[in-house]
């Protein structure tokens, strides 16, 4: 079984140090870079933004990726996307790289580079170079909450878990530590997330990652808008000294029951912390005719402005969740398809069904609930996770470069 570590992140694995500090990147004086380290090379999975725009950092990422498996270290600035600044932004991140490898004593082309905040502007190349020192200084393996809060930029909230799993050989850990308010969309979006774990995971689990994050980072929409910037990364050093492939059966569900649930739980944090969100909602899809079907249908209700406007008047309109899951593209019938507000049922083969409005508006002021649509025409489900669109978060936007 697993269990959840107190105050746990990215340090609670093995062998895993951290740090954060304020280098004047951040007009606001906030925590603005952060450093994550490896004490052996870990096995690095990523994935990164699908928009066609994306940063130098992604694009370093991905080309010190395509030639290697490993990453001992990651830098991450915020306060700055480092996005649309062309040759000179890429160089920035190679400089920013090589800097931490220098000071590291790493091999080249070991460190990965993170970077989000706001788009078009140069990096502060003086701020960053004088931090990189003080973030290698300040490495410990106590550091996962420093870590986690100088990676924010609108963020209300620091995000940061960590679990235990008990094997038969010992103990193995998870952590993990992202940021993410506003520009969030799948797939993923304004959104850096960071996975660390003492096991020694093959080469061929990138597929099972890959799933993991279908069904957590891109199962959220803030706004429906893709950044440019969006990581995802997993490190696993092996430093518990115990390899996925000798684990048995059942021990090896159990990490990944725990990673899924992990990363999960990330991903809903973001959309708790939704820029001006009010709501947590579910939109769960049951009975469509595929996982792949029924993720998509979820996802593109959770992006409808109408249905989310509802969500934060407390409105439980179920008109703008069947219209906006019947313009998702998906196959469904409509006189085949029930429609829940928690355990409120509102529509029963296609049609309303008169039902306890105490008991609804009940559900739908609440903080957090599911909305659930059964199509039943197939065997297959899959959950999105959205929040209301409130006057905070036009405010907020309106605001956001100034």
């Amino acid at each position: 079984m697993y269990s959840i570590i107190k105050d746990g992140g990215v340090c609670s694995p093995r062998g895993f140090l951290a740090s954060g500090i304020k280098a004047g990147i951040k007009a606001s004086g906030n925590a603005d870079m952060a450093l994550l380290k490896s004490e052996r090379a870990a096995r690095c999975f990523a994935v990164f933004t699908t928009n066609k725009v994306k940063a130098a950092p992604v694009l370093y990422d991905k080309d010190v990726l395509e030639h290697a498996h490993f990453a001992s270290a990651v830098i991450v600035n915020s306060g700055n996307a480092n996005a649309c600044t062309g040759s000179q932004g890429y160089a920035d991140s190679e400089k920013m790289a090589l800097l931490t490898e220098e000071g590291l004593n790493l091999t080249p082309k070991s460190v990965l580079v993170c970077s989000t905040g706001v788009i078009g502007h140069l990096m502060p190349m003086d701020k960053v170079e004088a931090g990189i020192p003080k973030l290698i200084e300040k490495l410990s393996s106590d550091n996962s909450i420093d870590f986690a809060k100088a990676i924010l930029t609108t963020d209300l909230a620091m995000k940061s878990l960590a679990v235990e799993i008990k094997t038969e050989k010992g103990n193995v850990r998870i952590g993990g530590a992202c940021k993410g308010s506003g520009m969030i969309h799948p797939n993923m979006a304004t959104m850096l997330a960071f996975i660390t774990t003492d096991v020694g995971l093959p080469i061929d689990f990138f597929a099972e990652f890959r799933a993991n994050i279908d069904d957590s980072f891109n199962a959220i929409t803030v706004d429906g808008d893709t950044s440019t910037n969006d990581t995802c990364i997993l490190l696993a050093n092996g430093m518990s000294d115990i390899q996925y492939a000798d684990m048995s059966l059942s021990e090896q569900g159990e990490f990944r029951a725990a990673l899924t649930m992990l990363m999960q739980e990330l991903a809903k944090s973001i959309v708790r912390d939704g820029e001006g969100a009010t709501k947590l909602i579910e939109i769960r899809v049951e009975n469509a005719e595929s996982h792949k079907d029924a993720l998509k249908m979820a996802r593109f209700i959770g992006t409808s402005n109408l249905a989310k406007c509802a969500m934060f008047g407390e409105d439980p309109n179920w008109g703008r969740i069947l219209s906006s899951a019947g313009s998702s593209g998906v196959n469904m019938v409509a006189d085949h398809t029930d429609l829940y507000f928690g355990d409120v049922q509102v529509l029963s083969s296609g049609r309303p069904v008169a039902c306890n409005k105490e008991a609804l508006h009940a559900v739908v002021r609440q903080r957090e609930y599911k909305v659930t649509l059964v199509l039943n025409i197939g065997h297959a489900s899959a959950s999105a996770f959205t929040c209301d669109l409130s006057y905070d978060y036009v405010k907020i936007n309106a605001e956001y470069t100034t």
